[in-house]
């Protein structure tokens, strides 16, 4: 028997109220906006979210370039109390190896570029909405969708017939455990054809270990949910537009360095219309970001998207995902993309790019990223935990260890970065440095990044026994085990230690406790597991709260006789 989209529909709603398991049905619908800044949706189905979480307001941190959108959820005309927000990368980051083929790292680099598709994604739970309004902007009107007609019309969207991605590879930490506490990238594939599937998992292993020997990305890859979904194209490849002097168009490309293209002139149709020479810049390479999203919907938890693009010319492209081709260099693009998607990381060099907008540790409403400032003064410096004993401040260029190294964010007076040379953020085949690799694990416990929406707990959510929501009801001279499970990187120790009413128990320091009280009183007793992550890539006056996670359940203790009639 089939059923209509709308009965479908009504369904999800039902067990989206009534069922208590932890995935979330939920509308998964990819908007394009126009010139004028209206959104058209595209694309529309429904998903299983496993927490729901992934759009409600404030899940996101702030990111320069980055656009967040917000909207009302509506149920049976009702507006719902929760804001929700999406977000959209408004720019294209196009910054390359200058030399691949002898290893010169030294970033080649051109100024944030827009992209022409301006696409995103709601996700809302099905429970909270029948219908989604996006609030008024600089010159445009609220505009309303009725989600039932959307679920209604799913087929004649512009983008129906995309290619839901397929499951290729299992997840770098362990996704059935607890999705909903891990970061979740996904890899997908342009430019593969059904027969190619083996090649993009092949190409898609070579980027996780590419990724995953890069510090802090290897210590923290249990953090980590990394899937690879395939989705198949009719010819293999990329586009390459050849090159034609003055070219404005998307058929022919005005940048010199095409000229050297030895697939010049080669169009092909792939799922995601992969192209070099975006905005007339020969490396750029791209994909839609509609059609990426809406292929995403296959793993519709992913915070980060990667798109790996089955073509052997060196090239990339950074934004609200990163792009790679199969050149053996091109994972270096990825890495330090990533390095400003998740990390919120600015660049480190100093080519000039007239106009970027100005940051101030000094003064001012924008702060400048974790990795970079204007302040001078030794003392006021935010990343002055990690100085090297003995440097001098201002540090002189050439000279070993973590100070304060003039030039910085496409300025080469004025500005500061941690080290010389050696980070990731300022030429690629390097390491991150210290300031940029504490921020990627700060990034892992803050959030900001989707779901979950706090950051990631050191304590597995849903794994405490018993839950710490609810008073337990304990017989004195029983015992009664209170465990948990936990989540630990790959480096360094967790500290782990349980309290009662305040005070260390001496030898508690297990996922599990027992608990045995043979005295009537105290007849009401608090206990509390707190955990801590001891890493050494996170300076302890950096930290805050961060590392530190804790339960805490109430016990009342009780006969035996009692305590069975407060169950009851």
């Amino acid at each position: 028997m089939t059923f209509s989209p709308l009965l479908r529909f009504a369904g999800l709603c039902l067990l989206a109220i009534s069922s208590a398991q932890a995935a979330v049905p939920a509308h998964y619908i990819v908007f394009e906006r126009d010139a004028q800044g209206r959104a058209e949706p595209v694309f529309y189905t429904q998903v299983q979210l496993a927490d729901g979480q992934h759009d409600r307001a404030g899940a996101l941190a702030v990111e320069r370039g980055v656009e967040r959108i917000a909207y009302r959820a509506l149920r049976n005309g009702a507006k719902s109390a929760m804001a929700y927000e999406a977000r959209q990368a408004n720019f294209l980051r196009a910054e390359f190896a200058r030399d691949p083929r002898y290893g010169d790292g030294t970033i080649e680099s051109h100024p944030l570029l827009r992209d022409p598709h301006r696409a995103f994604v709601v996700r809302v739970p099905l429970a909270d909405a029948d219908a989604i309004e996006f609030g008024e902007g600089a010159g445009r009107t609220a505009q309303r969708f009725d989600l039932r007609a959307l679920a209604l019309d799913a087929s004649r969207l512009r983008l129906a017939a995309t290619t839901v991605s397929a499951g290729v590879s299992g997840a770098v930490g362990d996704k059935a455990l607890n999705s909903a506490n891990r970061l979740d990238i996904l890899v997908l594939g342009d430019g593969y054809t059904a027969a190619e599937q083996s090649l993009f998992a092949e190409h898609a292993a070579a980027l996780k270990t590419a990724m995953f020997q890069v510090s802090p990305y290897k210590e923290y890859q249990s953090f980590v949910n990394w899937q690879a979904g395939f989705v198949a194209s009719g010819q293999s490849g990329a586009d390459h537009p050849p090159y034609q002097a003055g070219c404005t168009g998307t058929n022919c490309c005005a940048d010199s360095a095409a000229r050297s293209d030895p697939r010049a002139g080669r169009f092909v149709a792939t799922a995601l219309d992969a192209t070099f020479c975006t905005s007339q810049i020969h490396r750029l390479l791209t994909a839609r970001s509609s059609k990426v999203m809406a292929a995403a919907a296959g793993f519709p938890d992913w915070d980060k998207i990667i798109v790996t693009v089955n073509d052997p010319v060196y090239g990339g492209a950074g934004g609200s995902y990163a792009v790679l081709s199969a050149h053996s260099s091109a994972a270096l693009i990825a890495i330090h993309e990533f390095g400003h998607s998740f990390h919120g990381l600015a660049d480190e060099y100093e080519t000039p790019y007239p106009g970027f907008p100005a940051c101030s540790d000094v003064g001012g409403s924008v702060p400048c990223e974790a990795n970079v400032t204007n302040q001078s003064n030794a003392s006021l410096v935010k990343w002055r935990s990690w100085f090297t004993p003995g440097l001098p401040i201002p540090t002189p260029d050439g000279t070993a260890g973590t100070g304060l190294f003039e030039g910085a964010r496409y300025r080469s007076a004025g500005m500061y970065r941690p080290v010389d040379a050696s980070c990731l953020m300022r030429a690629l085949g390097t390491s991150f440095c210290p300031v940029c690799r504490q921020e990627y694990v700060r990034k892992l416990y803050r959030g900001g990044f989707g779901s979950p929406a706090a950051g990631i707990d050191l304590i597995e959510p849903g794994s405490e026994s018993p839950v710490p929501s609810a008073t337990v009801n304990y017989v004195r001279g029983s015992t009664r085990r209170f465990s948990t499970r936990l989540l630990r990187p790959g480096a360094g120790t967790l500290g782990v230690q349980w309290y009662l009413d305040g005070v260390a128990i001496p030898g508690a320091t297990s996922p599990s406790y027992d608990f045995v009280q043979t005295a009537t009183t105290p007849a009401t007793r608090t206990l509390e597991l707190r955990v801590t992550d001891r890493t050494a890539f996170v300076q302890p006056s950096m930290a805050g709260d961060l590392l530190r996670h804790q339960r805490r359940w109430t016990i009342r203790v009780g006969n035996a006789a009692r305590t069975l009639a407060q169950v009851r």
